[in-house]
Order: structure tokens, then C-alpha cells, then sequence
């Protein structure tokens, strides 16, 4: 027996272009019109009657066999009279003009006797016994029809090119799986070693729920409706929804499998590192490449790759996963789905063109801030044990867009509403909570570790108030206190450049005059702690070459890149910066002029949350007053000595990139004499002074003893720690270590010579 096929019938137009109509066997009262299509190929006319077919078989709105056919169609033309309308004294008539049209038909003899007769451009066709009947029954019918009828519908059948059918098998529509191929089938076996089968995962409930757009719902179903679905690269920053794409395409396909289409393709999901796992030996992942390769091809199932940098990045060999795909994805053989941001689309088509060109690239854009507080209510309501009020989520999506920019929208809002759901969860009270705009900014705050005083607009926080906030462990810096309250401020207001560091300053002054302590002071009050500091000794990057440490990807390593990536909220020090070698200036220039930085394996680094601080003692030797005149005339003119030193001592491209220069004054010994009292406090807080309940005093003379021990004209505060741990610390340490019973006292600190009052236990200095 015939294996059974579709006709289509062609017509061409002057222009090339054709239209073709899928011819079906049986026609039903209320039918839609058959299958059809325009294009300028006959490939593009025959994919669009493929995806529309499968299109009606998928929402049952037809059935394929109705378009199968056994018989073989020829076509012939018989020439037809007809009289359209006209006007005689402004009264309709049929005209008396003949205009002859040449009609074009199809037909075919019939197994049992007789011959069917279709024309497809008309939407007509009948059973005649001879064909030689056919011209006089088209003469008549079409005639009639058209008799007195307007003569623009003469137009709809003249003859404008060559007419044909075509017999066609698309493999998408006529292929059919053995019946014990179910949705459970088992995967193939490399397949099954190196990825998750996402369809099947999709069939038993085990994927997350996809919160998206009816947009991206639509696009993904006519991704799958196509008859020859391509590869595809999903475009789109961390987080904006490509993933979700991928697994909205599994449980589409889970639903055709679960339904009358069997032969919906299965979804693959895996990753470089999973291709290439436990390939110790010469040859062992290249083989597991052509495997995988194999499988796809065998059974038309899709691969989806976590990232398309993975498939481009040279193993040791020099080859790479791509290279093992490229030739099937040339032919059509296999099918594969990955993912990449705009920056890494760039740079792959600059290093692999034409494996690139084998996707078709699908852009994923970032939704509206509208539409990101839609999809987030949704979203809120799919947790559950946790409810947050409109203007809620939209104070959400503000902080989210300021202080998270390297995650795109919707991503960033989900994956905080599930730590709300968790930190709900522990709470263990089974009541929903209610956020409202205040609770989400404290909710954050413990989130981030931002301040909620830099978050909410509910509390109010001026630069003057930040910078006493700073001035609280800072001593003597008071102008460079201010400048940073007015960096803080700008950044509560969300006013600093998007593009670039929400800050970047270089602090300027000799040794021990609290450059590094204002840096760990701002981390405090901008980041919640010292912990957000990341510090990197430039002295350490004076050599050629050493730049590429700070790029440098991998575990274990915690250069640079690899620490703001862990913490893109951070305050970045950069100690001592006129050491680094010129290298390390090239790439700052990235880092504070686009706030982005490149590391070893091309992925980007985003330094645009992070706060830039560089520390220099550059002119600071050469920059001492002198002369007479008021102190602070005095200190403006050191000041603008330094700004001078620094301007000529670093390149022009990185001086403008820098935001503010703050000069440090050196220490007086009153300053240090502060210090003391803040070193102290700090003393008091160890665990030693804590566990034993013992009280530490100092009197004022001992205070100002210590600060004249611990100040040095040229390294300002530098040997005070030592001085107080020598001085004080060490014999309280002392005593602890030998008297297990020395509890619950006050220990006094006094000097030398000084009368203690009969107190119990004192350390003279």
C-alpha cells in the first residue's frame, strides 16, 4: 500500500512569490479555510503550512489524516465566459461584456471508478464520472457564480502564473514513535549520565512553577510550533527570564506528550562542567561529545546548555564541546538551546563567527518596573505564608534596581521574595505576614546589610548626620568626614551615576592618619561592616604581568574579580595605588569609568554597586606648610599642594575618573589622645575582658601618657596599637593567665607616679 502524504497546490506570481494551499480529503458544514501560505520560496511556504497544521493538531482543532492523500493530482485549465456587472441609466445590470478567463484545476482518478475534480483558488470541488465532463461543469458553475457579480471578482481568478501540485512528507507531521515510547521512556544513555531530562521532570510536577508574561508564554509555544524548530541562543542578562524560557518549553512539550502528540521532542538540560565530569583520560570527553551527538540526532530530542561560554571554552587539548557539535548543527541533525548575556554574544562572535550563526538569537528583555511588580505579586501569592502590599513591592523593585544591577529584573525580586518565604518559615508561627513599604526596607536592610537609614525614605538622614556617623571612629579628618557625607547622601537619594561606582575617591596623606580607618568606617556605615571590604595591597602589583592576578577565575581563589562577585555590594581599598604597576592602572580604567571589569575567563565583573576607595601618600612629603598665616590657610594651601602632586604624579585618564581627591592632615597629639579612648572602648569588647566580667578604667593622665607614647610626627597614630598592647594589654594578659580566680575585677590604668586610690589591681604606664 501507498504510503499516504500531502498535496499542495501552488500558484506562482509574476513576482516569484507563491501562495500554497494545503488540499484536505473531506470538508465539514462550519469549516475553517484549509491550510495557507505566502512566501517567497517554496521552503518558506511549505515551513509556514507545517507550523499551522501542527498548530490546529496540537489545540485539536483538526486532524492530519484529513490532509492525506494516496492519489497522485495533475492539473489542466478549460477557458470560461464571464459577465460581470454593469450599469445601464445608474441601474445595476449584468453587462453585455464577455471576458474570458482561463480556470485551472487539479484532478485525480479515484480507486473505485471516477475521477475527483478540486479547484482550490474557487474552494470547490465534485466526483464526475468521465474528466471530459469537468471543462462544461466548470464553464457552468463558475459562470453562474460569477454571473452578474462585481468585476473585481474577476481578478480573484484570473490566471497569473503556473499552477501545480506537489506532493509533500515533512517528517514533523508523518512521523509517529513506537507506542512504548511513553513520557517515561528512558533517556538515552549518555544523555542520561550527563543531563536532566527536563520533560520528564516537567510530566511529574518537579519543575518550578513559570511565572512569566502571556508574551513570553506566546513566543515559547510558536518556538514549538514550528515544523523545524532551529538551535536557539537565548540573549538576556543574569536573570531576566531565559531559563524560565527553557523550562515553559519542557512543560509545553511535557502537555503534547501527555496528550494525543507523542512525538513532542524531550528537553535535555545540562552544562560544560557536566559534559566533561570524570573525563580523566586523552579522548574520554571527545568520545562522550560524539555519543551525545548520536543520541540527539537518533531521537530529534533537544539539548539545552547552561551557557553558550561553556561550549566555546578550549579544554586542555585545544578543542572545545563546540567543535563536536558545529557539524551537526550545520546539517540540522541536532537541535541545541543555550544562553548568554549581549557581552558574551559580542565576544563569542568575534572568537567563534560561524558557530554562533547556526543560532537563531532570541532576545529576552528586562520587563517594566510595572510588570515587574505584577509579576512579583503573582509570585508572592504562588509562596504563600507571606503578603505584601502594592506599594511594597514597588519600594522593592526601586531598592532592587538600585543596589542589585547585575541581576535583571524579574530574577532579583524572586529570589528575594524567597528569602522572605524562608525567613516566614522560620519563624514558625503559621501566620502570613503583611509587608508593607517600611517593613520591605527593614527586610532588606537585613538582606543586604545595607543601613535601613540609607534605604528608607521614612527616617530621615542627612550628609552631616552620615558624616558624624563617620566622624565616631575617624579622628581629625573632618573635611574628608564631610566629603564622605555627602557621597553617603547622594547615594540614600539614589542621584549617583548608574554606570559607574556609586563612589570613588582617593585618600590622600601620610601613614597613620586614618585613611584606612575612614574606609572601614564608610563599609560599616554604607555596608553593615567590615566584612563588605574588600582590600587589595597594590604594593603587591608593581611587577609586569601581575595585573592578571586581579582577574584571575577559579576555587579557591580570591583575587579582585572573583570577591566583588561574591559581594558586589562592597567597598573596594585599594592601598597604596601609586605602587601598581601601569598595567593595573589600564584596567582601572574599566572598573571606574564604566564600573565594569573583564576577568580571566570573559565574564564581566560588576563594580557598579561597589564604592571605590585608592589611598596614596603621593606629595604629602612635600606638601608641609610653611610660613606664616592663619592654620587654616595654611591647610588649604597643603591641601591644593597635594591635589597638584596628585594630578601630575597619575595619568590624566585616570585622575578625571576619580571623584573626589581628599587630603589628610597629619595627626596633632590631641588627635591621638581621641584615639586612645577609641582603642580602648574597642579593648573593652574582647572576650578575655568579657568571659572574666573584668571592668578596664584609665584615668586622663594615663590617656594622655599612652597617646605620648603611641604619637610619632611622621607616622601619625601608626605605633599606638603596639604601644597600648605592650603598655596595657600585656600585663592585664598577664595576670589573667596566671590567676584562674582573677574575676569580676576593675583593673585601672594610671601613670607612673600617679596615685591609684587603694584601688584592687592597677597597670601604670
Amino acid at each position: 500500500m501507498k504510503k499516504k502524504s500531502l498535496r499542495v497546490y501552488f500558484v506562482e506570481y509574476e513576482d516569484g512569490r507563491r501562495t500554497g494551499t494545503l488540499m484536505r480529503t473531506w470538508d465539514t458544514f462550519f469549516d475553517r479555510p484549509a491550510p495557507s501560505a505566502y512566501g517567497a520560496t517554496t521552503e518558506d511556504v511549505l515551513d509556514e503550512l507545517e507550523s499551522q497544521l501542527e498548530e490546529r493538531r496540537i489545540t485539536e482543532q483538526d486532524v492530519v489524516e484529513r490532509y492525506l492523500w494516496e492519489e497522485h493530482f495533475e492539473t489542466s485549465t478549460v477557458k470560461v465566459a464571464i459577465f460581470p456587472l454593469s450599469s445601464v441609466a445608474k441601474r445595476p445590470v449584468i453587462g453585455k461584456k464577455e471576458i474570458p478567463l482561463l480556470l485551472t484545476y487539479a484532478h485525480c482518478p479515484l480507486a473505485g471508478g471516477g475521477h475527483r475534480v478540486m479547484v482550490p483558488r474557487f474552494g470547490a470541488w465534485f466526483v464526475v464520472e468521465e474528466l471530459s465532463l469537468a471543462p462544461h461543469l466548470l464553464r457552468h458553475m463558475v459562470t453562474t457564480s460569477l454571473l452578474g457579480e462585481k468585476p473585481r471578482w474577476v481578478y480573484d481568478l484570473r490566471r497569473v502564473g503556473a499552477e501545480y501540485v506537489r506532493e509533500w512528507s515533512p517528517p514533523a507531521i508523518t512521523r509517529t514513535r513506537p507506542a512504548a515510547r511513553a513520557a517515561e521512556e528512558a533517556p538515552p544513555e549518555q544523555l542520561a549520565r550527563v543531563a536532566d531530562d527536563l520533560t520528564a521532570l516537567a510530566t511529574r510536577g518537579k519543575l518550578p512553577r513559570v511565572v512569566g508574561e502571556p508574551a513570553l508564554r506566546r513566543d515559547v509555544e510558536a518556538y514549538s510550533l514550528r515544523p523545524r524548530p532551529p538551535s536557539l541562543l537565548l540573549v538576556g542578562e543574569s536573570g531576566v527570564g531565559k531559563t524560565t524560557l527553557v523550562r515553559a518549553l519542557a512543560q509545553l512539550h511535557a502537555a503534547r506528550r501527555r496528550g494525543k502528540t507523542k512525538d513532542a521532542p524531550r528537553i535535555f538540560s545540562t552544562s560544560r562542567d557536566r559534559i566533561i565530569a570524570g573525563m580523566i583520560y586523552l579522548g574520554m570527553w571527545q568520545e562522550r561529545c560524539v555519543a551525545i551527538v548520536k543520541e540527539l540526532s537518533e531521537e530529534g530530542d533537544v539539548l539545552h546548555v547552561d551557557a553558550l561560554s561553556g561550549l566555546l571554552t578550549v579544554q586542555a587539548d585545544g578543542a572545545s564541546i563546540a567543535d563536536f557539535l558545529e557539524p551537526a548543527l550545520a546539517s540540522g541533525e541536532i537541535r541545541v538551546l543555550t544562553e548568554c548575556t549581549q557581552a558574551e554574544l559580542e565576544r563569542a562572535r568575534r572568537t567563534r563567527p560561524g558557530f554562533v550563526a547556526r543560532f537563531e538569537i532570541v532576545r529576552v528583555e528586562e520587563p517594566s518596573p510595572e510588570a515587574t511588580v505584577e509579576l512579583l505579586s503573582h509570585y508572592v501569592r504562588h509562596k504563600g505564608g507571606i503578603a505584601a502590599h502594592a506599594a511594597a513591592l514597588k519600594r522593592l523593585v526601586r531598592h532592587l534596581a538600585m543596589l542589585e544591577r547585575s541581576v535583571a529584573f524579574p530574577g532579583k525580586g524572586f529570589r528575594f521574595v524567597d528569602w522572605l518565604a524562608q525567613q516566614a518559615a522560620g519563624a514558625g508561627d503559621g501566620k502570613a505576614k503583611t509587608y508593607y513599604p517600611r517593613d520591605v526596607s527593614e527586610a532588606y536592610s537585613r538582606y543586604s546589610g545595607i543601613p535601613t537609614s540609607l534605604l528608607s525614605d521614612d527616617i530621615s538622614a542627612g550628609a552631616g548626620e552620615l558624616a558624624d556617623m563617620l566622624r565616631a571612629r575617624v579622628v581629625g579628618q573632618d573635611a574628608a568626614c564631610d566629603a564622605c557625607g555627602r557621597l553617603l547622601a547622594r547615594f540614600k537619594a539614589n542621584l549617583v551615576d548608574p554606570e559607574r561606582p556609586c563612589g570613588t575617591l582617593l585618600f590622600v596623606g601620610p601613614t597613620g592618619v586614618g585613611k584606612t580607618e575612614l574606609a572601614k568606617q564608610l563599609a560599616r556605615t554604607t555596608f553593615g561592616g567590615e566584612d563588605r571590604l574588600v582590600r587589595v595591597d597594590m604594593s603587591e602589583y608593581q611587577l609586569p604581568g601581575s595585573a592578571r592576578r586581579l582577574l584571575e577565575v577559579g576555587p579557591g581563589v580570591r583575587s579582585l574579580a572573583t570577591l566583588v562577585r561574591q559581594s558586589p555590594l562592597s567597598l573596594v581599598l585599594l592601598d597604596e595605588i601609586e605602587k601598581a604597576h601601569s598595567d593595573v592602572f589600564d584596567l582601572l580604567l574599566g572598573v571606574l569609568g564604566e564600573g565594569r571589569m573583564t576577568d580571566a575567563s570573559g565574564r564581566f565583573v560588576d563594580f557598579r554597586t561597589t564604592i571605590v576607595i585608592m589611598t596614596s601618600n603621593v606629595g604629602t612629603s612635600e606638601a608641609r606648610p610653611v610660613g606664616f598665616g592663619e592654620a587654616g590657610d595654611q591647610e588649604a594651601a597643603r591641601a591644593s599642594a597635594v591635589v597638584r602632586s596628585v594630578r601630575a604624579h597619575f595619568r590624566p585618564e585616570l585622575f578625571n575618573r576619580i571623584d573626589h581627591v581628599l587630603p589628610f592632615r597629619s595627626l596633632a597629639l590631641s588627635d591621638v589622645a581621641r584615639i586612645v579612648e577609641l582603642e580602648l572602648d574597642a579593648a573593652r569588647k574582647r572576650p578575655g575582658f568579657a568571659r572574666r566580667q573584668v571592668r578596664l578604667v584609665t584615668t586622663d593622665r594615663a590617656r594622655a601618657k599612652l597617646a605620648e607614647l603611641g604619637y610619632h610626627p611622621t607616622r601619625g597614630a601608626r605605633p599606638l596599637r603596639r604601644v597600648l598592647e605592650e603598655k596595657v594589654m600585656t600585663p592585664v594578659a598577664t595576670r589573667m593567665a596566671e590567676d584562674p580566680t582573677f574575676r569580676d575585677r576593675t583593673v585601672v590604668v594610671v601613670e607612673d607616679g600617679e596615685d591609684a586610690g587603694g584601688r584592687a589591681w592597677v597597670v601604670r604606664v
